[in-house]
């Protein structure tokens, strides 16, 4: 079985931002939990996300698929999903399916919390 993990925590500088720090594969398998953290976040009325993947050595397209789907949604809220510290065979993965326009890609957490304030 792959392994993937998440944490989820308040922005220490901002408290209307949620980081997620993810580490692992996010796969199929695992992408069930990705969503529900998402939807625990969003059903507490928080829209203001950080994805911390520093520690996530790859994603599928499901994981894509729940990012995607999303992504709308909390724009409507006005909020928005950043993404921070993705390494650079995960990246590729986000250029091939042409992502980085549709979600802001920053090289650090810290930078994507200052866009929120």
């Amino acid at each position: 079985m792959k392994s993937f993990t998440l944490e989820t925590r308040q922005a220490p500088s901002n408290t209307s931002v949620t980081v997620i720090d993810m580490q692992g594969e996010l796969d199929t398998n695992t992408a069930v939990e990705f969503e529900k953290a998402l939807d625990d976040i969003f059903s507490s009325g928080k829209f203001k996300i950080v994805l911390n993947m520093e520690k996530l050595i790859y994603i599928s397209s499901a994981g894509f698929g729940i990012l995607m789907s999303n992504i709308k949604d909390v724009r409507k809220h006005r909020g928005d999903i950043k993404i921070t510290n993705v390494r650079p065979d995960v990246y590729s993965i986000f250029e091939l399916l042409e992502l980085p326009g549709l979600f802001h890609i920053l090289k650090t957490e810290r930078e994507a919390i200052q866009e929120f304030a």
